[in-house]
């Protein structure tokens, strides 16, 4: 595998769906395109190749500035990453690692262009680093932080009142561009939506108008920033279902169970039901270690919450709950500007 670098738009690219995008780019991409002079803005999408919403919003700003005869106002470093993904509209494929957990040293082959990337970017003198997601359970549209630096909690701010501050995974492309510039990551929702797509369309245009990004918020706004505290996993080998789909499965969780992202769930919240006594739940905090004793409770068959806690990005799609996680759990996040500007 290799990093093609391309220097132009390559033909095609602005009219082709992201399920055929593996015909115009030949695996992962940077298509470096001019713009005015300045510190160009780096944008990464289709790092899952189920997450669609980046790629469509990124043509549709840059149509609007060719169809009225525009220069875009900043130099685009766009990364198109799981093209091979996205034929099938999957978050990976089988003998791939997650494009999204690569970023952080390694020796597989993604590993290796992940670097190459990085290094381009950060020699670019980046303007500002925009990871695009969509969300496969029922979200609001929020952004996401690295670091509670000013600069990124503005940016964050530009997209959504909602924000998430985490540390872990430490292997995702936010944190590593995080390094140099500031970086975050946008959840524009479900793929497909076309609210998602005219939000991220909406605001990339504001973010290549940005002249600077403030480095305080203070009197302009109050932050309302959710740390994430721990990821919930299934046992590799468990059965799962959801709702009524409880027949030979080792735990069954709640109907629309992502219907309760962003929403504060008390303790002694029902969350779902074990059937397999052999097997637990792993919830692992953001110092790698194992908290699932402090966060579950099984009672008889049910899985019950000991403390309260505020999910997100809870799915009930079966796949990506084992090849990534059932969710996150978070807390409210109290930041202040006083101490957090560079």
């Amino acid at each position: 595998m290799k990093l093609n670098i391309l220097d132009s738009i390559p033909d095609g690219f602005l009219d082709t769906v992201p399920e055929e995008m593996y015909k115009i780019l030949d695996g992962p991409s940077l298509i470096q395109i001019e713009g005015e002079p300045g510190p160009p803005l780096f944008l990464a999408t289709l790092l899952h190749g189920n997450e669609s919403t980046g790629i469509q919003a990124i043509q549709k700003v840059i149509k609007f500035y060719n169809e009225n005869g525009m220069r875009l106002p900043k130099p685009l470093n766009i990364l198109v990453g799981n093209v091979e993904a996205a034929r099938t509209k999957e978050r990976h494929l089988e003998h791939q690692p997650d494009y999204n957990r690569i970023w952080n040293g390694g020796d597989l082959k993604e590993n290796k262009f992940a670097q190459e990337v990085i290094s381009l970017v950060k020699n670019s003198g980046p303007f500002a680093s925009i990871d695009i997601h969509n969300t496969s359970g029922q979200n609001p549209h929020y952004s996401c932080v690295n670091k509670l630096d000013a600069p990124f909690i503005n940016l964050a701010n530009l997209f959504s009142e909602t924000l998430v501050y985490f540390t872990r995974p430490k292997e995702v492309l936010s944190n590593a561009m995080a390094e140099f510039c500031p970086s975050i990551t946008i959840e524009a929702g479900q793929p497909g939506d076309p609210s998602g797509i005219q939000h991220v369309y909406e605001f990339l245009k504001k973010c290549l108008r940005l002249e600077k990004i403030p480095l305080d918020w203070k009197g302009q706004y109050d932050p309302q920033v959710y740390h994430t505290i721990a990821r919930v996993r299934v046992p590799p080998e468990s059965k799962i279902g959801f709702g009524d789909d409880s027949q030979d499965k080792d735990f069954c969780f709640i109907e629309k169970l992502d219907q309760k992202n962003f929403h504060e769930l008390p303790a002694n919240s029902l969350i779902g039901w074990r059937s397999n006594p052999d097997m637990k739940l792993s919830v692992i905090n953001e110092s790698d270690e194992e908290i699932e004793s402090d966060i579950f409770d099984y009672v008889e068959k049910e899985i019950r919450l000991k403390r309260s806690v505020v999910p997100s990005m809870f799915t009930t799609n079966e796949n990506i709950v084992h090849q990534d996680c059932l969710g996150y759990f978070m807390e409210r996040f109290a930041i202040d500007s006083n101490n957090r500007s560079i």
